[in-house]
């Protein structure tokens, strides 16, 4: 009995020192995902707010000055709690407060968006290499590509083998290094349309200061279907499309240049094609609708014709009658169910107005 006693014993505090240790192990975790959460949620706060507030000031917008005194007072006091390294509690008592003249920071300078304001800060820019080139990434490479393209269409166009004649010639007529540096330069001239077109719509977004980095894909995305959409346009399609028109006097660089700046023209243009080749295949749907409008109207005349004869059978009857010495009861009874039938919309097409009984021969 005594080693049983003993034996339960051992068990429970292994059991309540394996519970202990996995409520350490939860609280230590707790902590670290505050630790790792909390400050980065409270420095984008402060920087945003101190941000917006500076941007504010900076073009004169109309914000409540009691706004701007409060969040100064609140950025100096969270910066002096965090130096010390105490007074969590103090700290988070002040997130809301925070929160709001964010908010009201945010409404008061859009349509410009706290992050674009972060992002283009002057003070953020002097930090920036090569920031000459563009004050985003994303505008720098844009920048750059623009410029490669532009050397790659000038170095190319120095070699004697490019030329008005043999970019005539097109892809099946032409072959080996000519084929090579004329189709190299026509992509450069789409890249150059491209990348063009890129960077304005991306300056758009600067200006305003509603940049987000998330659509940087796009913008590449933008490049690859200029090129593909400039190639298309001045190698692939007929020729004989751009005969008519303002177009006609246009060569393949430009029509690549072209291709390469509005890829969204291109695909209109093609999709243009595929619905020709559909009615082609189906017929011509306005041949189909004047058939059908076309034996409406024959319809229609048929039965007004069938009416005025029905109409004029009646009339023709009633006359009879009234020729004949018919009693004035059948004679009204005629005229009402000539006038039903006349009103009735089915009245003229299936009835017809029996003789009298009483009528003499």
């Amino acid at each position: 009995m005594p080693n049983l006693h003993n034996e339960l014993t051992v068990i429970h505090a292994a059991t309540d020192r394996s519970q202990a240790e996995m409520e350490i192990s939860h609280r230590t975790s707790n902590d670290a995902m505050q630790q790792l959460a909390g400050p980065a949620l409270v420095r984008q706060l402060n920087v945003e707010c101190e941000a917006m507030a500076r941007h504010a000031l900076r073009h004169g917008l109309p914000v409540p000055p009691e706004l701007i005194a409060r969040l100064a007072i609140l950025l100096a006091l969270t910066q002096a709690l965090a130096q010390q390294g105490s007074g969590t509690v103090r700290r988070d008592s002040h997130l809301t407060e925070l929160a709001d003249i964010h908010q009201k920071l945010a409404m008061a300078v859009a349509p410009a968006t706290p992050q674009g304001i972060r992002l283009l800060e002057p003070e953020q820019l002097l930090k920036q290499r090569f920031a000459w080139l563009g004050p985003v990434p994303l505008i720098r490479m844009l920048t750059s590509v623009a410029a490669a393209f532009l050397v790659a269409v000038l170095l190319t166009a120095l070699s004697g083998e490019v030329s008005g004649q043999n970019i005539k010639l097109g892809l099946l007529e032409s072959s080996g290094t000519i084929l090579l540096l004329n189709v190299l330069f026509l992509l450069f001239c789409a890249g150059l349309g491209a990348s063009f077109a890129t960077l304005f719509h991306a300056h758009r977004y600067i200006a305003n200061l509603t940049y987000d980095p998330k659509y940087d894909a796009s913008y590449c995305a933008r490049l690859i279907l200029g090129l593909i959409s400039g190639l298309i346009l001045a190698e692939l399609l007929p020729a004989h499309i751009f005969n008519e028109g303002s177009m006609s006097s246009f060569s393949k660089p430009v029509l690549a240049m072209l291709g390469g700046f509005s890829a969204t023209a291109v695909h209109n243009l093609l999709q243009r094609l595929v619905e020709t080749l559909e009615a082609v295949v189906r017929g011509d749907p306005s041949a189909r609708y004047q058939s059908a409008l076309d034996a409406h109207k024959a319809q229609l005349f048929t039965d007004r014709a069938q009416s005025r004869n029905e109409l004029a059978a009646q009339l023709l009857s009633l006359q009879q009658a009234s020729d004949s010495d018919a009693s004035p009861e059948a004679l009204r009874r005629k005229i009402a169910e000539l006038t039903r039938s006349m009103l009735s919309p089915q009245g003229a097409r299936t009835e017809s107005i029996p003789a009298p009984a009483d009528s003499k021969e």
